[in-house]
């Protein structure tokens, strides 16, 4: 066999490319780790402020009132369903709110969708979620106020807002948190 038709063969190929790009999988995976190692974890205020008075209809039609919720950590979620970072999150908060059900978590979504429940129950059905949804853009500006969605805001056990957050928050950043918050007092 000539060189030149060695040089075509599909294992040759293959191999040059292999000892081309080897390092970028190497590299991907190295720097997945040292983000999940070193990335600093949610540091919750001190202190914090009294969170706002909330008290709403949710996409059931049942009452939601945040008071009703003392004693327990609350996790509010400003989203919208045309936000892809949002929709990115959803289902962290999905198995989050799964996972801390009997430990005292609730979570509720506000959601700032101009369409109203057209707009957002069609996705919460999609995406099964499983904690309670209010879709008013005016409550959210009014106790919630931001630019930019996502956003999120964890409220301990006596009510007071000790961490938000503008942007996708990670699962396991969350995770810690909510530990955090759930031991505190015990």
């Amino acid at each position: 066999m000539p060189d030149s038709d060695r040089d075509r063969s599909p294992w040759h190929i293959v191999w040059t490319y292999v000892r081309a790009y080897w390092h970028w999988p190497v590299l991907l995976v190295m720097g997945i780790y040292v983000y999940q190692q070193y990335m600093p974890s949610i540091e919750l205020a001190a202190e914090g402020r009294p969170a706002p008075t909330v008290a709403a209809e949710t996409l059931e039609g049942d009452r939601f009132r945040l008071e009703d919720h003392r004693g327990e950590v609350v996790v509010v979620n400003v989203w919208a369903t045309w936000c892809p970072p949002c929709r990115v999150e959803m289902p962290g908060f999905v198995d989050l709110q799964r996972e801390f059900e009997d430990a005292g978590v609730q979570f509720v979504g506000i959601a700032v969708d101009r369409g109203g429940a057209e707009a957002v129950r069609p996705f919460v059905e999609e995406k099964g979620v499983n904690f309670p949804q209010i879709v008013d853009p005016g409550l959210a500006a009014r106790h919630f106020p931001g630019e930019a969605v996502p956003r999120t805001y964890l409220i301990d056990k006596q009510g007071r807002i000790r961490y938000e957050h503008s942007g996708v928050i990670l699962k396991w950043a969350l995770d810690d948190a909510l530990e955090r918050l759930v031991r505190e007092g015990q």
